[in-house]
């Protein structure tokens, strides 16, 4: 790298750190204005990593979304990065949400949401004895 610098990346936040990531063969300077990285919005995020379950057929969110959890999974994989892979129960507690709860498994289907499985009342009370319903969704990623 010569000793010029011709990019610079604006804030430290999880955008800005992964566009400097990407650049950084070619030399780059990070400025942020707190003493750390991630101190503003990129440390008020819910820490969830979405699947990409609810949004339309197609639409960029759900491409996106299926898109990144895998690239987030590998990378952690990849570089050794703590990352729990908790999954997520979608829970039909009463007669009437059941519909719901199959709409919501067709269109993690349609979206290409690996892994999503219908659970029964009992498969549920293995899995997590505290949630009740007559039946659920489980999305592992």
């Amino acid at each position: 790298m010569s000793s010029e610098v011709h990019i610079a990346v604006i804030g430290a936040g999880v955008v800005g750190v992964a566009i400097a990531a990407e650049l950084a063969p070619a030399g780059v300077f990070v400025f942020e204005k707190n003493r750390s990285f991630g101190l503003e919005a990129s440390s008020r995020n819910s820490e969830v990593v979405h699947a990409g379950i609810p949004y339309p057929d197609g639409s960029l969110k759900a491409r996106l979304c299926v898109e990144g959890n895998a690239l987030l999974y590998e990378f952690c994989e990849r570089h050794g990065v703590e990352c729990g892979r908790l999954g997520k129960i979608f829970s039909a507690a009463e007669e009437d949400e059941m519909e719901g709860l199959e709409r919501l498994y067709e269109q993690a289907r349609r979206n290409g949401v690996e892994g999503v499985t219908l659970l029964s009342r009992e498969e549920i009370k293995r899995l997590e004895p505290n949630v009740q319903g007559m039946a659920a969704m489980l999305s592992p990623s």
